[in-house]
């Protein structure tokens, strides 16, 4: 396992990011440790940033969509998103584990990455929403 620390000093502070080998088994390869420590430090730079400009963070909302294919033998599955492109999502990106309980059909909450996968655009943290979803928008009365 390996463990990565970065220090960054920037004026006023100083931003220091250290990741616990323990909590994450990926570390046992140096590059996603040093990915991840990185990743980390440019996210707590970019708040940093935004503070001193005083910008307001925004969160991402995260986006919907439908299950419309599973191929449990690759560990993966597409999504139909609201804008009518499929987005790629691996077993890992189910929240909880619940890759095996999706089924075609089922509305999830996504978050899109940026970054295309070589299966196309991708989704991650990809969470079924099960009973507590939202009506579609034609079936809602005043």
């Amino acid at each position: 396992m390996f463990h990565v620390r970065v220090d960054l000093k920037v004026p006023g502070r100083e931003i220091v990011v250290g990741r616990d080998p323990a909590a994450n088994r990926g570390h046992e390869d140096i590059y996603v440790a040093i990915r991840d420590a990185f990743d980390a430090a440019q996210r707590l730079l970019e708040d940093h940033a935004r503070q001193v400009r005083r910008d307001v963070k925004l969160h991402a909302v995260p986006d919907h969509g439908r299950i419309v294919r599973l191929l449990p033998e690759k560990n993966c599955g597409f999504i139909l998103a609201a804008d009518g492109n499929e987005l790629y999502f691996h077993r890992n990106s189910v929240a909880n584990g619940g890759f095996d309980k999706l089924a075609v059909g089922d509305e999830v909450r996504f978050v899109a990455q940026h970054s295309e996968s070589p299966e196309g655009p991708q989704a991650s943290t990809v969470v079924p929403l099960g009973k507590h979803h939202l009506p579609p928008v034609e079936t809602v009365r005043a």
